[in-house]
Formats: structure tokens, sequence, C-alpha cells
């Protein structure tokens, strides 16, 4: 990921993000919450939390959550604490060396982040350190299993330089299986004619 792409194009979008992708984070976010297991007290990060719109409709589901959010974009970061207020501590930071103690939270959610990473294993091997044993992993992301988001994929190669590349479902899946997670699934899901996601589910070994 170059950091400085990501921050600056996503910096000059936060102040209309949440307008201008509306139908597409619902979309997303969606994915990610009706594979998450909650319970009262558990201490949930999002990785690449963006604006807070899955880490609020998590909140919604159980009020007693400890949620923590990382973002590597401040403006990004400034729009999810308008939106959560105290409901959420929230740090500036990059998915492959993510800022927390080992096993320091319950369940890692993530939607639409690993394709600005570069070492797509770097991270879930983050994502796996700081989960406790037994703790779940949900990840929502672009996948190359479809043909649109193969041509995207090769636009953005060159256009963008935020953009690292989209993962096909085997990909992630042996990127999962890597980190040395378990109870590994990765499913994809067209949201639309468009938008072909994968959505990977996992725990940490007990």
């Amino acid at each position: 990921m170059s950091l400085r792409a990501v921050q600056t194009e996503y910096g000059a979008l936060a102040g209309q993000y949440d307008q201008r992708w509306a139908r597409y984070v619902a979309s997303s976010t969606a994915l990610a919450d009706a594979r998450v297991v909650l319970r009262a007290g558990m201490r949930v990060l999002d990785v690449g939390c963006g604006t807070g719109v899955l880490l609020d409709q998590l909140r919604q589901r159980e009020a007693s959550l400890r949620l923590l959010g990382i973002d590597a974009t401040p403006g990004m970061l400034a729009r999810a604490r308008h939106r959560m207020g105290p409901h959420a501590m929230l740090v500036e930071g990059s998915g492959d060396a993510l800022p927390l103690a080992d096993q320091s939270v319950d369940t890692v959610v993530s939607t639409s982040a690993l394709h600005y990473i570069a070492d797509m294993d770097r991270a879930l091997g983050e994502m796996a350190r700081v989960l406790v044993p037994g703790g779940q992993l949900v990840v929502v992301d672009w996948c190359a299993d479809y043909l649109t988001m193969r041509a995207l994929d090769l636009l953005l190669r060159v256009v963008d330089r935020a953009h690292e590349r989209t993962a096909s479902t085997a990909r992630l899946r042996a990127s999962a299986v890597g980190a040395k997670l378990v109870d590994v699934q990765v499913t994809a899901a067209r949201i639309d004619r468009f938008w072909g996601l994968m959505v990977l589910t996992a725990r940490t070994p007990i």
C-alpha cells in the first residue's frame, strides 16, 4: 500500500464519501455484519474502518461492545468520530502493522480494505495476531473471480496509486490458512451487476 496515496485519495473523498458510495457501503458492510457473532462486552476491531459505518451497525446490535477502529486516513477518521462520538476508540494506522498487543481483541472485521494493502499475507497475519484464541475474523473485499472486478483491477493498477491488487477467493483462502487461521470459509457474492465481492470467515485456534 502506498500510504501517502491512500491518505491523499481518501482525504479528498472523506467529506462526500458516505453520500457518493452509500449503496456500495451499505451492501458491503451488510455482508460483514450478517456474519459477525456478537456477545455483550466483546472487543471488536474494524481494520480500515473508514467513516465508521460498520462500527455503528455493530453498536446498534449490541450497545455494550468495546469498539476500536483503525484507518490510514485522518479525514475518514474525523468522519467516523463524528458518527461514533464516545462509542468507539479510533486510531490512525495501517492494516499491515496494527498498533495493538497480541491477543487483545475478540473479533476483527474489515470491509473493502485489503485491496489497498500490498502484503495481504502480512495483513491477515496481523489480524490473526491481535485476536484472542478462538477469536473470529470477518473480511469483505473485492473479488477477482468476477470479470468486472478483474477489469477494474487492471485499470486501477494503471490509474490509481492507492490500489494494490484485487485477490481471488483461492488467494484469500490460502492467505488465511497461511496465517494459521482455522474454520476458514471464503464465499463470493455479487451485490449488483458490477460489484463482485468475497467474504472470509475464520477463527484463531483455541
